[in-house]
């Protein structure tokens, strides 16, 4: 697996490099241009043109996957002619970036992603960059990691919404030797040093904006700082959301590469090979819930909702549940979470699914599944049953946002009466389509009379109010159904099969609309 353009802007940053033209295509190798030794054209090779003149750009990109030119050079419309004719991607560097520095890091995303069993969907697991995107989403705040020397190790997206402090200690990697300099003098490093305690950090200039900083510490090591651009403080569940992000930082900073494990969760949602890959990522108890998390919002790419969902996710459950364990099929996030008995098990799995969409939600849309096994043997059915409940959740819209399958049985059989009556070729007959029939012909209001009589239980009164009509007007209404259909509202049969006829004629209108 390679990454593309697109996933090494996200991986490096918008700060420091931006995208002009994509063309999702991946990207095996680096080159330098050399005008006197031209590298040889080939698929696959990121091509970075340092002091290329605008006139000779468009010439450069035949035969390469992508070309990275100088944000200083306005991109002519001649090169984007070139770049839509030869299907190349184009890329702009941010001023102060050395080339030699994109060259390295591009290197090194490009062989994270091609050397990680991770990368079958994705970028590997335990990035930094990963981490404090997902840091990111659970803070609603852009985030930077730097060591004790204020070097810069990495940053989260989101960086334009930081000021040029930030920026400025990205695009050189360290932070400006006036800025910490001042930082010192006021005692800053000293609080962050005495404890694991997140503290607020006013700006240290009349162009900067306040900050949260906690320390990175690994047992009694110092390892770095965190920084969260925040208009204020944090309140007392961010701080401890941050505190325990900074931890998960350190266990990534002092761990040495490790197979990625989810592989083994996914062998184990699959029915394969139980017993060890329950031992290999520490599982023994006798319940686990399987958590499945997919994004509704419209045109979300693949690999753009693993770095949304899943990555947010690890990251909520590993400073919420310690022992769950994610991986991402096919578009969907899930995860393994143990517990000590089935009692509780999904209770507690909704209110973690529950927390992590009030605090990653920020304007998108997620729907989150629910299983539950009793045993290990169960989980592929655990994972059975998520699935199901979120294809019902995707289908309709009304459905909660968290749900097993007891939150959406009345759904689930609905669609399984409308996907057995269009496989047969059947169709329910009843007053519904008559009414439906009358009012379009006839510019009536009859089907809506008798779908608020039915919600409202026979209450004329309520049922009338919905509808703004005198109850009388609605009496006769009822009086004119019975006329056209033979309705009794007496007949228990013939209100369930109304009431089911309009469930399903609800269910159809929403899926055509979608």
């Amino acid at each position: 697996m390679h990454p593309t353009s697109a996933d090494l802007v996200d991986t490096l940053g918008r700060a420091v490099l931006r995208m002009v033209v994509d063309n999702g295509q991946p990207l095996r190798n680096v080159a330098i241009y050399d005008p006197a030794e031209p590298p040889i054209a080939t698929q696959g090779t990121l091509l970075l043109a340092p002091g290329v003149a605008p006139a000779d750009q468009p010439a450069l990109l035949r035969g390469h996957s992508a070309v990275v030119f100088r944000a200083s050079v306005p991109v002519s419309e001649t090169l984007l002619r070139a770049s839509a004719e030869h299907q190349v991607a184009v890329l702009e560097l941010a001023a102060g970036v050395e080339w030699t520095r994109i060259a390295d890091d591009a290197r090194a995303v490009i062989a994270a992603w091609s050397t990680d069993p991770s990368t079958a969907d994705g970028p590997p697991a335990g990035d930094l960059f990963s981490t404090l995107d997902a840091a990111t989403a659970l803070l609603d705040a852009p985030v930077i990691l730097e060591d004790t020397r204020l070097a810069v190790l990495a940053w989260s997206d989101r960086q334009d919404e930081a000021d040029d402090e930030r920026v400025t200690s990205i695009l050189d990697r360290q932070a400006p030797g006036w800025l910490v300099d001042t930082l010192e003098a006021r005692g800053v490093f000293a609080r962050l040093a005495a404890s694991d305690e997140p503290m607020f950090v006013e700006p240290a200039s009349a162009q900067a904006k306040p900050r949260m900083a906690t320390a990175v510490r690994a047992g009694g090591d110092l390892l770095g700082y965190l920084w969260a651009t925040s208009a204020e403080p944090f309140d007392a569940q961010r701080c401890n959301d941050f505190a325990r992000i900074a931890k998960a930082v350190a266990r990534l900073l002092r761990s040495e590469p490790v197979a990625h494990h989810a592989d083994l969760v996914a062998a184990l949602l699959h029915g394969r090979d139980n017993r060890r890959a329950a031992a290999t990522l520490g599982i023994a108890a006798p319940s686990l819930t399987v958590l499945a998390a997919r994004s509704t919002g419209p045109g979300d790419e693949f690999r753009t909702d693993r770095r949304r969902i899943l990555d947010p996710l690890a990251l909520h459950l590993s400073i919420s549940h310690a022992q769950a364990v994610t991986t991402f099929l096919e578009g969907t996030a899930y995860a393994l979470l143990p517990w000590p008995s089935t009692a509780n098990a999904l209770a507690g799995t909704k209110r973690l699914a529950e927390d992590f969409l009030r605090r990653v939600g920020h304007g998108h849309d997620f729907v989150i599944a629910m299983g539950l096994a009793n045993s290990l043997d169960k989980v592929s059915t655990a994972k059975e049953e998520a699935d199901l409940v979120m294809r019902i959740l995707l289908e309709n819209p009304k459905t909660p946002a968290v749900a097993a399958f007891a939150d959406v049985q009345s759904a689930y059989i609905l669609s399984e009466l409308a996907r057995v009556l269009r496989h047969t070729g059947r169709q329910l007959d009843g007053p519904v389509d008559q009414l439906a029939a009358h009012d379009r012909e006839q510019h009536t209001d009859l089907l809506p009379t008798l779908s608020a009589y039915l919600d409202f239980f026979g209450d004329v009164k309520r049922a009338a109010d919905r509808l703004h009509v005198h109850p009388n007007t609605f009496r006769n209404r009822l009086n004119r159904i019975q006329e056209l259909t033979g309705f009794h509202a007496t007949d228990p049969d013939a209100r369930f099969l109304a009431e089911l006829q309009l469930r399903l004629r609800a269910n159809s209108q929403r899926s055509d609309a979608s």
